[in-house]
């Protein structure tokens, strides 16, 4: 008896020495960093978003879904972009990532020559965790339409916008379909609580009802660290079974010797 005892109780370090392991590996997962991810996938799909004919909010397969990921659009002096110079087209065929649904609508833009067009997309946050590093987007010119598109962005809930380093804007090609990418330096966006990226479309050319552009399967890509309280709180967490899983070695330990 005196050494099965003994056996059990030097078994506690090695018992021990394991559930710091299972610690260390649970609290990777909760450390700050990650993979690229899809954070958002804007591809006009579901229910329409009042007042416009197509739904704006991010779909699968993005990290980020639903209504409280919601894109707005704006024109000139940040006023809403006119529902009459919308409409529900085909969808793109470009852009399309795994694992996305169906891709029936695209965005279409009338009357172009009257106001810009801005796609708002509001990436709020306590501390500013998103990581931005590209936004790409499939895109269909008729030859009278957007000329121009720029990434720009705003620190301060999107009452103003401004360039990003390394993205200049871009020429709008004519044809059916193209896919447009904006790659952004890792940390640009980092820290910022009331992010909100945009893309801008300028240089319209046409006052006419005829479908002058198509915008479609806007992506957002980047890693979205976690909050410190999440960290935080899974950090607790794990130091509590720990100190659990010990307290009860140790005291199945003492009740064999006894």
């Amino acid at each position: 008896m005196r050494t099965f005892k003994t056996c059990r109780s030097r078994s506690l370090p090695f018992r021990l020495l394991m559930i710091l392991a299972g610690a260390l590996l649970l609290l990777a997962a909760f450390a700050p960093g990650a993979n690229a991810d899809l954070l958002r996938f804007y591809d006009f799909e579901g229910p329409p978003t009042a007042p416009y004919p197509v739904g704006l909010n991010s779909d699968p397969p993005a990290l980020e879904q639903g209504v409280g990921f919601t894109a707005n659009l704006t024109t000139t002096g940040n006023a809403q972009y006119p529902p009459i110079r919308t409409s529900a087209e085909l969808g793109l065929p470009e852009n399309l990532p795994p694992g996305a649904g169906q891709n029936l609508h695209s965005l279409g833009i009338h009357r172009s020559g009257a106001g810009e067009l801005n796609i708002n997309m509001p990436f709020f946050s306590s501390t500013g965790i998103y990581d931005v590093t590209s936004v790409s987007f499939a895109v269909a010119a008729n030859g009278n339409g957007f000329a121009f598109v720029q990434l720009t962005m705003s620190t301060d809930g999107g009452l103003t916008f401004n360039g990003i380093p390394g993205t200049p804007r871009q020429l709008i090609p004519n044809g059916p379909g193209t896919v447009l990418t904006f790659n952004v330096a890792s940390g640009t966006t980092l820290n910022i609580p009331n992010l909100v990226l945009q893309l801008h479309f300028t240089g319209g050319q046409s006052n006419g009802v005829d479908l002058q552009n198509q915008i479609d399967n806007i992506q957002v890509n980047g890693t979205a660290v976690p909050e410190p309280t999440t960290f935080a709180g899974g950090l607790l967490g794990i130091l509590g079974l720990c100190w659990f899983q010990r307290r009860r070695l140790i005291r199945g330990v003492r009740w064999r010797r006894t």
